[in-house]
């Protein structure tokens, strides 16, 4: 039996705050119509937990309509622009704070850098006897715990949750329900595809599995051996769902040898897997839910449509590279040495960054060869479909 089987089946009890939903505008987004919520999850070292959440539905929308699960990542809460861009696109969506949050106060909207009034306590109105917050985000440093003490098995029971909340409404078309989460949220995300494989499509954004052969600063916390549990590519065989790998190319907190590996064994249960390794993303909230290729990338799966292919071969010192639809673009991405990460100043940022500085080299769209440059030792090749979609091959040395 599965950690989590027991929850599959269950519609947790949910509560709705209309004095704490969202309202008023910024950057031009209207908050009105997201609905604030509180649901019950998992035990807690002898308590029930509750989970502070928003919800939103697209407006004049013919309903049963599709849906996403929107996993915050470290730092965050519920992200109200991003479920709004789903809105927009004709998704519901509900976004759970995953590390035990509630507000102190009625807050015109939450989102990026935002967290003015919220607090890591069960708030009036939302305390109650008998209940209390699940644990804050660990960093896995709480793995020598049992399992259901650990922050990690929260969040993913609270995934898991609110994935059935969705699936309950008579709003939402429960076959069209996808996953996205963004950096500690894209961790979750990865794992809990391994449990819960309802899910029509998947879009981690920035992390992946494979992290303990990863470079980035988060790395190091599934390189623990207590940390196995949560080692999400022991689960991969299982995930037959497509998944978009979205990633930054030079990210502080990954490495796209990680999502590389992933992408490599997720690809061989669904050949509408794909990666998107971007330049120049950076690493936020807000820098990942700005990319469309998550977004084309769910409507693409939900409409029935295959994900463009592509590839690229490297021998006798050339790059054999194709794409199964035209593209306006192709372009090598290669270093001259293998990867490896050091602290230093990079992006605006002082963190962990890759230690090499990616050298780019312009392919022709109409050809499918070209000679390989002599010192490239990491590579991969990047396509620019017609609609400005990036696609890339795997990372390779």
């Amino acid at each position: 039996m599965g950690l989590f089987d027991e929850l599959f089946n269950v519609l947790p009890r949910i509560e709705y705050f209309p004095a704490y939903d969202p309202e008023g505008e910024h950057e031009g987004i209207c908050f009105s119509g997201i609905k604030a919520l509180a649901y019950d999850s998992v035990d807690y070292f002898g308590k029930h937990t509750k989970v502070f959440a928003h919800i939103g539905f697209p407006e004049n929308a013919v309903y049963p309509v599709p849906a996403v699960v929107l996993v915050h990542g470290g730092g965050g809460h519920p992200e109200d622009i991003w479920i709004k861009k789903w809105n927009e696109r004709g998704y519901a969506a509900i976004s759970m704070d995953t590390t035990g949050f509630f507000p102190t106060k009625p807050i015109p909207h939450l989102y990026e850098g935002f967290a003015e009034g919220l607090k890591r306590e069960l708030t009036p109105p939302f305390n109650e006897e008998g209940y209390t917050v699940a644990p804050n985000n660990s960093e896995m440093s709480d793995t020598d715990l049992p399992v259901d003490s650990q922050w990690m098995y929260h969040a993913v029971a609270q995934v898991i949750l609110a994935h059935n909340i969705l699936r309950s409404d008579d709003r939402v078309d429960s076959s069209k329900i996808g996953i996205s989460g963004i950096s500690w949220g894209s961790v979750i995300t990865s794992i809990a595809i391994g449990y819960d494989t309802r899910f029509a499509f998947a879009i981690p954004i920035y992390g992946s599995g494979y992290l303990g052969s990863g470079y980035g600063f988060v790395c190091p916390n599934f390189r623990r051996t207590s940390a196995v549990t949560w080692l999400a590519e022991k689960r991969f065989s299982g995930v037959n769902m497509p998944i978009m790998w979205l990633c930054w190319n030079d990210d502080c907190a990954f490495s796209i040898n990680s999502n590389s590996m992933s992408y490599f064994d997720a690809r061989e249960n669904n050949p509408n897997n794909c990666l998107s390794m971007l330049h120049n993303m950076y690493h936020s909230h807000h820098h990942g839910y700005t990319p469309m290729e998550g977004y084309w990338f769910a409507d693409e799966v939900l409409k029935g449509n295959k994900i463009p292919g592509v590839d690229a071969v490297y021998a006798d010192g050339r790059v054999e590279y194709s794409c199964t639809e035209k593209v306006q673009g192709v372009r090598l991405f290669y270093i001259t040495e293998k990867m490896s990460y050091v602290k230093r100043n990079k992006h605006n940022y002082d963190n962990i960054f890759m230690e090499q500085e990616w050298q780019i080299m312009e392919l022709e769209a109409t050809e499918n060869s070209a000679v390989l440059p002599q010192e490239a030792v990491g590579k991969y090749v990047e396509f620019t479909l017609e609609n400005g979609i990036v696609l890339t091959t795997p990372y390779v040395e």
